[in-house]
């Protein structure tokens, strides 16, 4: 695994969330989730090598909707209300930032939005609050087949924290279907890593926030497991998710 450098910067690229309103008490469990897009246009391609290189969605840039630290999903309309599913009802959270078209994040302290709502009770506890350091699993999702197995990138999002040696880091460990570690690293900026070689098979893929005491950082977000499937030498690319 190798760490990467940012993608060229997609200036003044933002989501704002209009609905829900925070704190709001949503009173159906069926929850439609409206993003707003500022300097950032959704459903076209990102024009960068880059997106020859990696997994990449023929559907262009979207949004990244994540609820409750469960896998994203992609939103490719902006201003429109996008269905998130049925919610228990209670505390949630949503977060929502910008996606270029092969899934590498818009980062920026403004350039994300994070709200807090309830479903049919104004009852529990927000899994994400304004000024708790988070850190927040985006990629790798799904299945990644053919070209899009060969180089896997690895993506996070960061809440009210900055990385830095020694302070905080972000560690990726990636496990195969016997539980042995493949790979792992430990990353001091807040830039995407990528991994190669990973023989078709499923893995599990372990995102944690460190502290400077070398121990995970509390928070619901902050250890985050989420599992992938690799097809190598199959068709498709697994950019589409």
């Amino acid at each position: 695994m190798v760490k990467g450098e940012r993608s060229t910067p997609i200036e003044g690229a933002s989501a704002q969330i209009t609905a829900p309103a925070d704190t709001a008490v949503v009173d159906s469990a069926g929850v439609d989730v409206t993003v707003e897009a500022n300097s950032f246009e959704t459903g076209v391609q990102t024009e960068t090598e880059r997106a020859e290189q990696i997994a990449n969605s023929t559907n262009g840039q979207h949004f990244h909707v994540i609820v409750d630290n469960q896998p994203y999903m992609a939103n490719y309309e902006a201003g429109t209300p996008f269905d998130i599913e049925t919610l228990e009802p209670g505390a949630h959270t949503v977060v929502a930032f910008p996606s270029r078209s092969y899934h590498e994040s818009v980062k920026g302290r403004d350039a994300y939005d994070l709200v807090n709502f309830y479903v049919q009770a104004d009852s529990g506890e927000f899994m994400l609050s304004p000024n708790e350091p988070a850190i927040i699993y985006s990629r790798p999702k799904g299945t990644y087949s053919g070209a899009g197995a060969e180089r896997i990138m690895l993506d996070f999002y960061l809440h009210n924290v900055e990385l830095s040696q020694g302070t905080y880091e972000a560690r990726y460990t990636i496990t195969d279907e016997q539980g042995n570690e493949v790979v792992s690293t430990t990353l001091t900026e807040w830039a995407p890593a990528f991994v190669t070689g990973l023989e078709s098979g499923t893995y599990e893929v372990n995102l944690q926030l460190i502290g400077s005491d070398g121990n995970v950082v509390p928070g619901p977000f902050n250890d985050t497991t989420r599992e992938i499937t690799v097809e190598a030498g199959n068709g498709g690319n697994g950019g589409e998710a």
